[in-house]
């Protein structure tokens, strides 16, 4: 993974082509995914039914744009206004009193999910950072497979940022996600729309590198499988992979594989947040350490802020362990526990990387 960054900045990578599986594979794939589908459909609902989210987490504003008028768009502003960071942006851009902004995308492996699931966050991070912060959707496969997805968010987010109802200072974006979200939105960073206007990246437990098959990442996991929780990704990552990447699709495109993009394509500041028992905890965390000129830290675990780079390893946990559902009061005040201080260090960063 270190090389790969590298490697690219040389020039020299090779493509690394998606090929036809097996039909039996293929249809196993396809029966689960829409299984897995309908399924986290149908738990949505009844757990929004039976746990209505409270008024405090609801966005102020929901919005659909002419680009893509079939997803929904779901903005957070912070209450009364909101701290802003600089008062006036710098070189006179923009109107007086605007926000920093924060896009947030979510996850669900390409293929599930919704906006709605990360109002808790977006409400939580427009209070403590003073930013607005505007969750979108995008389109998902198997219908809808690489590059769809990234390209809705760069067309959203750029009709955001030329949205002129919204107090939003140009010079102060940032971008972020959850496991495929965090991808999107490293992706969607690079692309014309929005390369070199995206300020900053919080990037969670995301996967960066198609290039490597499901069982090679599975035998790289830098942990003992028998010594952590099941990893959800362990069956499903096989059906993610076959709805997302088409047939023929070069993996180490590094709009699909973030870890095969230049340091200057990225979001100047970037931090990733890893989970400790997650089998993409691995190519996020190298990834991390290259982009920061730590290929040769001898603790790779270890947190770190390196410049304008920052690493957080999430200690017993597993991959998506900031989102919940069906938990018992004991497990959610687990949960919160140990998302708490990671999410204020969060805030703090981002602060700190919009203000300098």
């Amino acid at each position: 993974m270190a090389q790969a960054i590298a490697a690219v900045g040389e020039g020299i990578i090779s493509p690394i082509l998606k090929v036809r599986l097996p039909f039996l594979h293929r249809l196993d794939c396809f029966i689960k995914i829409w299984i897995l589908k309908t399924l986290a459909r149908l738990a949505y609902e009844a757990h929004k039914a039976l746990h209505p989210p409270s008024p405090s987490i609801r966005p102020t504003l929901i919005k659909r744009y002419p680009c893509r008028p079939s997803l929904q768009t779901r903005i957070f502003f912070p209450p009364n206004g909101g701290r802003v960071v600089d008062e006036k942006p710098k070189g006179g851009k923009g109107k007086g009193n605007t926000l920093p902004v924060f896009f947030c995308i979510h996850g669900g492996g390409f293929a599930v999910g919704s906006p709605h699931y990360d109002d808790g966050f977006c409400s939580m991070l427009a209070r403590r950072t003073g930013m607005l912060v505007v969750s979108l959707d995008y389109s998902k496969s198997p219908l809808h497979p690489f590059p769809a997805g990234v390209r809705d968010v760069e067309a959203l987010a750029d009709a955001v940022l030329a949205d002129p109802s919204l107090p939003i200072d140009p010079t102060k974006v940032s971008i972020g996600g959850f496991s495929a979200g965090g991808n999107l939105a490293l992706g969607a960073s690079q692309l014309p729309l929005l390369q070199n206007r995206i300020r900053a990246a919080v990037i969670f437990y995301p996967i960066v590198d198609w290039s490597h098959p499901q069982d090679v990442k599975l035998a790289r996991r830098p942990y003992r499988p028998e010594d952590a929780p099941a990893d959800s990704l362990e069956s499903s990552g096989y059906w993610f992979d076959w709805a997302y990447v088409s047939v023929g699709q070069d993996r180490c495109d590094p709009v699909l594989s973030p870890c095969y993009a230049k340091p200057q394509d990225l979001p100047p500041w970037v931090y990733m947040i890893g989970a400790q028992w997650d089998m993409l905890r691995l190519e996020s965390q190298e990834m991390i350490h290259a982009l920061a000129g730590l290929e040769d830290k001898k603790d790779q675990e270890a947190d770190f802020e390196q410049g304008t780079y920052k690493w957080t390893l999430a200690r017993g946990c597993k991959h998506g362990f900031t989102h919940h559902f069906w938990q018992t009061p004991e497990e959610k005040a687990r949960r919160e526990k140990k998302c708490e201080p990671i999410f204020q260090e969060i805030s703090d960063w981002l602060i700190k990387a919009l203000r300098d």
